[in-house]
């Protein structure tokens, strides 16, 4: 089952077929996990896609602005696309998957990655770690790691700030530095509020304290394969 994606075609400009594809499970996870790694990317010229795997809406900071489930929905989308452009990635290399929340299964994880890796089986994959607390962050590392194979072996798991010192069974994390300051411009994106244009600063109230550790460091760090 191929995933539902933006309707902007999906295919690489011509003369591209390594692109660096970055499955973010939620709207923040590009900012907070991976944030200085797109920037870097960017920076040395790759061409960044970042796919959004989930829709968002099973985030308890819905019940603190008000919104319903699509306007939640929606108001995460204007974040992550804002962030992503902070970042330097173009509208047309980001894509939305609109997953249901909190119900991101192994099988449709390993859906929506093998979609990409099917597209661009020379590209490098980056997402989040297998050994991640959050089940659809967990979900997402461990259909990398599976279907790792069938790519060209360019692949890394990241793990977020919050959990850089918590003892997990995983291989042993490098740390990238971000080029400039791109992420901090980001991390300012889902800090925005301004309801007439749709803007309710979600991220910062989903989740304040891995902001601060954000803003604190301009390191990704993530693991391979073993």
């Amino acid at each position: 089952m191929a995933i539902t994606v933006r309707t902007q075609s999906m295919a690489a400009p011509e003369g591209v077929d390594e692109p660096v594809v970055f499955f973010s499970p939620h709207a923040d996870d590009e900012t907070l996990t991976t944030g200085p790694a797109i920037e870097r990317a960017v920076a040395e010229g790759r061409h960044v896609v970042v796919v959004l795997v989930t829709d968002g809406r099973a985030s308890a900071a819905r019940e603190l602005t008000g919104l319903s489930v699509a306007e939640f929905s929606a108001a995460r989308d204007r974040e992550f696309l804002a962030a992503c452009a902070a970042l330097g990635v173009p509208q047309e290399q980001v894509f939305l998957g609109h997953c249901v929340d909190g119900a991101l299964t192994p099988a449709l994880a390993r859906s929506v990655v093998g979609t990409w890796t099917g597209l661009f089986p020379a590209g490098a994959f980056r997402t989040t770690s297998w050994s991640d607390g959050h089940r659809d962050h967990a979900a997402l590392g461990a259909a990398l790691r599976d279907l790792a194979p069938g790519t060209g072996g360019d692949v890394r798991f990241y793990v977020k700030p919050d959990e850089w010192a918590l003892e997990r069974e995983r291989p042993a994390l490098t740390s990238e530095r971000a080029p400039g300051r791109r992420y901090l411009a980001a991390c300012d994106e889902y800090a925005r509020t301004d309801p007439a244009a749709g803007r309710y600063g979600i991220g910062q109230l989903s989740v304040p304290d891995v902001f601060a550790l954000r803003r604190a460091s301009d390191e990704s760090r993530w693991h391979g394969l073993g």
